[in-house]
């Protein structure tokens, strides 16, 4: 069954055009923060850790772009509890995803990230 829906996603891939926003499916590490992962398989699931915590989520291709989350993780506390939260609020208001030089940027409806708190390289 998990075959079959992962090939039924990779079809719905390739009968999108241009314009559909698709979520990030592969593996990257933040660049200015290497502890910080997000893998998004072929189901649109995303899982990753961040500095404390690991976590997940899916994104969905809505009308408005894409939408992620709702973002569970597990509840371990450190000193940078800030970082990871600012890193899952982005998740969450990501619109739509562009692999520019390598590096994939998740933009919000209004536009890029910070490049230093989401623009992340691939790691395959």
């Amino acid at each position: 069954m998990r075959a079959l829906r992962a090939f039924a996603a990779l079809l719905a891939l390739a009968a999108c055009n241009e314009d559909t926003p698709m979520p990030p499916v592969g593996a990257w590490v933040l660049q200015s923060d290497p502890s910080i992962t997000l893998k998004v398989d072929a189901e649109f699931n995303f899982y990753g850790q961040g500095p404390c915590n690991r976590y997940f989520g899916r994104f969905e291709v809505v009308e408005t772009g894409l939408s992620a989350g709702p973002i569970g993780a597990t509840l371990m506390a450190c000193p940078n509890l800030d970082q990871e939260f600012a890193h899952f609020s982005a998740l969450e208001a990501t619109r739509s995803t562009a692999v520019e030089d390598g590096q994939l940027v998740l933009r919000s409806a209004e536009g890029a990230f910070q490049p230093s708190t989401l623009t992340v390289e691939d790691i395959h």
